[in-house]
């Protein structure tokens, strides 16, 4: 008995969070708040931003209280240490407490091209997260819009079983009156059987995109998904007849335009030029093998005594700076095929960027012509839908009157729900392709 009452109680809340719906805009929120992929990289970007924030104190002195305490020998330390030799103090001195003040003054471009590396990379990672951001927006339309062209799928799929079980229940009684045949119900049958299982086979694909939807918004938890409210396609259908108006020539200063966008705002193509950046300050960073250093280090002492509450000097003034020049001579050529390798590393990437960026370019002008490609298939498919529509209407009508032969009708009927799921589809394609091409002007 409880293990019942525990079903129904979890069938209950599925069904209570099924029904409650999100628009798109809420749906891409929530995939902003909590989505990991985009969590993930939102805390690589933090990260990079204060490594380049910590990139900048190199620039600055280094001041430290340094104590330096000795104990000298005593009966204490002959217990604890027996036998160790005795230690010997100069001037009998065993404390001395000093301010440590350390300035880099040249390091052969180190420090300034680490700071300028890692200020590119934090505009990487900045700009990276905006890219994320905006692909974690397309993912959410996309699987937004299936969802919902899975569920127009299986509304046209039941709207022509209903059709189909109404030309069979015709047929039954047409054989009854004997002006029938037995094997125009079995043809139904067969057809009813056919469509039954084209809506479990796209039942399932509908529970798969749901989950899929799940993880997209980032909600672990399967029956507190909310499901995407439903959306008409007037407005779409308005736009896709508007576009297929348009002459060769419009078409093609609109793509100029769309490529302009995306050559200026694409993130991808903006990112690229940093990396070259990036590089570049990698291998003069390895330059810096072959050059001088130079440091200063003063040291001011406050006390030197044996009881702290004395302030003695050992030197007077108690300052004391050392300037540090390393020049390198050899060190095994390790500075010489270091920068070789990066100089190489920075002309493998170099053309690698090139060949990425122009390969981004094409991407941006495929997903136009998916675009055109798109309008041209719903129109067509309008059509098809249409003429289909209405040839089923007029064999229903010659089969009522004996006219025509089963056959024929299941045939149409056949073409019609086909017809019918092509031109739902297509229009759910135009918006994907819709989206994918918007996605690489990365404009909000």
């Amino acid at each position: 008995m409880k293990k019942t009452i525990s079903i129904l109680i979890f069938a209950c809340s599925v069904l209570l969070w099924s029904q409650q719906t999100i628009s798109l805009e809420e749906a891409i929120n929530i995939a902003r708040e909590n989505n990991l992929t985009l969590q993930n990289v939102y805390y690589q970007k933090e990260a990079a931003h204060w490594a380049h924030q910590n990139s900048k104190t190199q620039f600055m002195p280094r001041l430290n209280l340094v104590y330096t305490g000795i104990y000298r020998e005593s009966s204490i330390t002959r217990e604890i240490f027996p036998g160790a030799p005795p230690i010997t103090l100069q001037d009998q001195q065993n404390h001395i407490t000093r301010l440590q003040l350390e300035q880099v003054l040249f390091a052969g471009g180190r420090i300034y091209n680490a700071q300028r590396l890692l200020s590119v990379q934090s505009d990487i990672s900045q700009h990276l997260y905006q890219r994320i951001l905006y692909d974690t927006d397309t993912r959410v339309t996309q699987t937004y819009y299936m969802i919902l062209q899975t569920r127009a799928n299986i509304e046209v799929l039941n709207l022509h079983l209903s059709l189909c079980h109404d030309l069979k229940t015709n047929s039954e009684i047409m054989f009854k009156n004997g002006i029938g045949l037995e094997t125009d119900v079995l043809q139904w049958d067969l057809r009813i059987i056919e469509i039954e299982n084209q809506i479990i086979t796209v039942e399932n694909t509908l529970k798969s995109l749901e989950q899929a939807w799940g993880l997209v918004l980032g909600i672990p938890i399967i029956y507190e998904i909310p499901s995407p409210e439903t959306v008409s396609v007037e407005h779409f259908m308005f736009e896709i007849r508007e576009f297929s108006l348009l002459d060769n020539t419009t078409k093609n200063v609109r793509m100029n335009e769309f490529m302009d966008i995306v050559l200026e705002n694409n993130i991808f193509l903006q990112n690229i030029a940093r990396y070259q950046v990036s590089s570049r300050y990698r291998r003069n960073i390895n330059k810096a093998d072959f050059l001088p250093t130079l440091y200063l280090s003063a040291n001011y002492e406050l006390t030197n005594d044996t009881h702290i509450k004395e302030i003695r000097f050992l030197r007077d003034p108690p300052w004391q700076v050392t300037f540090n020049l390393s020049i390198p001579i050899f060190h095994g050529f390790r500075n010489v095929t270091s920068y070789r390798e990066s100089e190489n590393q920075l002309q493998a990437q170099g053309r690698t960027l090139i060949e990425n960026r122009r390969d981004h370019i094409i991407l941006a002008r495929q997903a136009w012509f998916d675009y055109d490609s798109t309008v041209s298939n719903v129109m067509q498919n309008e059509r098809h839908y249409n003429l289909a529509e209405r040839t089923l209407d007029i064999i229903r009508n010659l089969h009522q009157q004996g006219m025509t032969t089963n056959i024929a009708l299941t045939d149409a009927q056949n073409d019609a729900l086909i017809s019918n799921l092509q031109f739902i589809n297509s229009i759910y394609e135009y918006i994907t392709a819709k989206n994918r091409m918007n996605n690489f002007k990365h404009l909000q």
